[in-house]
């Protein structure tokens, strides 16, 4: 059935772009891009590099400086992109929010307040920031703060608003996206949305979707655990006892309820980070938690639904800017900030942030300004982690051309993880090579697929833009030949 509805969806989105191409004929400098590499030797050498592994490759490589193509195999044949589908969700973000655009999360009141009480509902909405909340312990120093810390900010404001009781509910608000919180045929490795490496996403999003569990050893008896934030609308099971061995902490992919158990010893803590069922009311709970903290009595229960019409404004949280969340899609492959910004671009294009509705919009996107051909762009999620997604090494080379050429081309560039840099994913590949501190790309890797693309100056300083795609089961061998093609490009020209 899974295979069936794959087939089925790749076929309608194949039919919707065929028509569209049917419409929209390549332009001439389309034409100039697809012409035939100009250097034959390069691209006799390419071919020999790409022969070596077995599987599907789509190569392509163009010179910006000297507007011609160096190599061109299989360029135009779409293939399950991985991580690079990164480069089309931030450029995507930059175009539809910019790179000033800030995230707003607001705390509102649905009701009046009377002697202290308020009669009503307290409202946290949010409009699809991944920042919103975002650990400090994971080790990103953009972070500061600890994640309650906006929250409690929000509380101190209901204080200073004379607020003494709640009498209605906490309501979390993510109605910007939709319900599909997972994205369409993501690994079965992320427990539709359970793994910290891809936790679901959520218009109202807090500390990265997920609870985190601390288990204490306790002499004598079962470990203590601990919540962080320490919420009581997420079920936990715990069943983690003092002694030898290891704990474990799991969401089933069809449950909300998180079980932990195993062992633990020692002196000090363990921490297990699960990603939630429903992000939204994690957040409320967790808004319940800091209200409560600040002396407010809650009498209502934490929940998720609609802002009503009349609610009124009490606090808005700003988020950094866009810009500076680019890095985290180039440099660090992350994939909840990838879909959380791919599905607010989809709300700022559509109305909502919908993966049924980002994915052509998206598409449409880059066929309209980046000339990327009708057939070449399959979107199905923002990260890459859907294997139904397609692209072509010429369409990406298409939007990294188009970015390059864009006001906040310094940003972009300076996004992307450099070969051999201690930062980044490209920390291990090409050192003592000359590609090395010169050539700065989106890696990408899933199960069946290897990918490369970004920019790289060559030995005469002509700056080239290229993607690698391999798709077959030599994965390890194509990021050899991907090292290989990427030296090959970066010690073209000169003497």
């Amino acid at each position: 059935m899974q295979h069936f509805i794959k087939v089925v969806a790749m076929r309608a989105v194949r039919l919707a772009f065929f028509l569209l191409a049917v419409q929209t004929p390549l332009t001439a400098q389309q034409d100039s891009v697809l012409a035939a590499p100009t250097g034959g030797s390069l691209q006799a050498r390419a071919a020999q590099i790409v022969d070596g592994v077995s599987g599907d490759w789509s190569v392509f490589a163009w010179s910006i400086d000297g507007e011609s193509t160096l190599i061109s195999i299989n360029a135009t044949e779409p293939l399950v992109p991985a991580s690079n589908n990164k480069i089309f969700t931030g450029i995507w973000a930059l175009d539809e929010l910019g790179p000033e655009h800030r995230f707003h999360t607001d705390l509102l009141v649905a009701g009046p307040v009377e002697s202290g009480v308020l009669r009503g509902d307290v409202v946290l909405r949010g409009s699809g920031d991944p920042a919103f909340g975002y650990p400090r312990r994971l080790g990103h120093p953009e972070f500061v703060e600890e994640p309650l810390t906006p929250l409690r900010t929000m509380a101190q404001q209901l204080v200073r608003e004379g607020v003494r009781v709640v009498e209605g509910d906490i309501v979390g608000d993510p109605a910007v996206f939709d319900t599909v919180l997972v994205g369409p045929d993501w690994p079965a490795d992320t427990g539709a949305g359970a793994a910290q490496y891809a936790p679901r996403v959520s218009g109202l999003a807090f500390q990265r979707n997920m609870l985190w569990l601390v288990a204490i050893p306790r002499s004598g008896g079962p470990a203590e655990i601990r919540l962080d934030p320490p919420v009581d609308v997420i079920p936990v099971v715990a069943t983690v006892r003092t002694g030898a061995g290891r704990a474990l902490a799991v969401r089933r992919p069809d449950e909300d309820t998180i079980r932990i158990s195993g062992a633990v010893a020692g002196a000090g803590t363990h921490r297990y980070g699960v990603g939630v069922a429903d992000p939204a009311l994690l957040a409320a709970g967790a808004l319940t938690h800091a209200l409560r903290e600040a002396g407010i009595e809650v009498r209502g229960a934490a929940r998720v639904g609609a802002t009503p019409e009349d609610a009124i404004l009490v606090h808005r949280h700003v988020s950094m800017p866009v810009g500076l969340m680019i890095p985290f899609l180039n440099q660090d492959s992350d994939n909840f900030f990838a879909e959380h910004l791919w599905k607010a671009s989809a709300a700022a294009a559509t109305g909502i942030g919908s993966y049924h509705r980002g994915g052509p919009a998206s598409a449409l996107h880059f066929i309209q300004n980046a000339g990327v051909p009708p057939g070449e762009i399959y979107q199905f999620d923002g990260s890459g982690l859907s294997g139904l997604s397609r692209t072509s090494a010429h369409a990406l080379v298409r939007a990294l051309i188009y970015a390059n050429r864009k006001p906040y081309a310094d940003l972009w560039h300076a996004s992307m993880a450099v070969a051999a840099d201690p930062e980044g994913t490209l920390n291990r590949l090409f050192r003592g090579t000359p590609a090395a501190g010169n050539l700065h790309a989106k890696t990408g890797f899933i199960r069946g697929a290897r990918t490369l693309s970004g920019y790289v100056r060559s030995r005469s300083g002509e700056l080239i833009a290229f993607s690698f795609l391999y798709n077959g089961g030599n994965t390890n061998g194509a990021r050899a030949a991907q090292e290989d093609l990427g030296v090959l490009l970066s010690e073209h020209g000169g003497n």
